[in-house]
């Protein structure tokens, strides 16, 4: 088998479940039982609340995911990540 793209779509809200707008979002992934995490790029949350990122993997196997916002003064992380084989 050879690589297999994956689209990561997280989606960003506040507590009253409204999209929140222009903020960025980092994605890693990792082979299922590594301790290592590698960076699947950084995008930027739409209107939706939405940011996607299309990750490469090459080797066959399991993957874990992981979408992150740090957070601001205003906004806690609230986070739904989906895995779209592609």
């Amino acid at each position: 088998m050879g690589s297999r793209q994956v689209r990561l779509n997280a989606t960003l809200k506040d507590s009253g479940n409204n999209p929140i707008a222009n903020k960025t979002i980092q994605f890693f992934y990792r082979a299922s039982g590594s301790t290592t995490w590698t960076s699947a790029g950084t995008a930027t949350t739409n209107s939706s609340g939405v940011a996607s990122v299309t990750v490469t993997v090459t080797t066959p196997g399991t993957y874990d995911f992981r979408a992150y916002f740090a957070g601001d003064d205003q906004y806690e992380s609230t986070i739904s990540l989906t895995v779209t084989p592609l």
